[in-house]
């Protein structure tokens, strides 16, 4: 069950897992505090909608779930959901004005075959992704983009052989995933 679906509804599971590795601190996933912005080029794009339409998910939630699979394992992600806590733990209820949401800033234009993805995930989330980018010598957004390229299509279609033939420009591209 994904994020869309996910807090305020049962866990769906019968079946109790484990605790097989010391307790983590899972707490502050379930919010969405931080903005990841990932160029994709237009193959990942369109079957990232694909999974996300079989899934029945937003690509927030779809992606907030797999990068929180990738830090924290998988059977973590199912323990979380089974225990609504971490990315399943409800939200504190907020008191919010109705005011109309600013429209979106257009799209950059950087060339055919490019997707502008831009998510909010927790802070948590995108901590740790940065710190795994710095360990890698690569930007956010270039470990974000070879996370999600060989989730999608495997290692064989990383980043690198997407990215072969688009008009992208890297160094706005690099600019625009780091602005904050």
């Amino acid at each position: 069950m994904l994020r869309s679906t996910m807090t305020g509804s049962p866990s769906g599971f019968d079946v109790q897992l484990s605790a097989l590795i010391p307790q983590r601190d899972y707490s502050d996933l379930n919010g969405q505090d931080s903005q990841l912005r990932v160029w994709l080029p237009d193959p990942a794009k369109r079957a990232l909608e694909e999974v996300c339409e079989v899934h029945k998910a937003s690509m927030t939630a779809y992606l907030t779930e797999y990068l929180a699979s990738y830090l924290f394992g998988y059977h973590e992600v199912l323990r979380m959901r089974a225990n609504n806590a971490g990315l399943y733990e409800p939200p504190p209820m907020r008191r919010s004005c109705a005011m109309s949401p600013a429209p979106p800033p257009p799209e950059p234009d950087l060339g055919k075959n490019i997707f502008a993805l831009k998510i909010w995930v927790p802070d948590k989330i995108k901590n740790g992704l940065q710190l795994a980018a710095d360990r890698a010598g690569i930007t956010l957004g270039e470990f974000s983009r070879a996370l999600i390229c060989a989730h999608l299509f495997g290692r064989e279609y990383g980043p690198s052989r997407l990215m072969e033939g688009t008009s992208l420009n890297a160094t706005v591209a690099k600019s625009w995933e780091n602005e904050h």
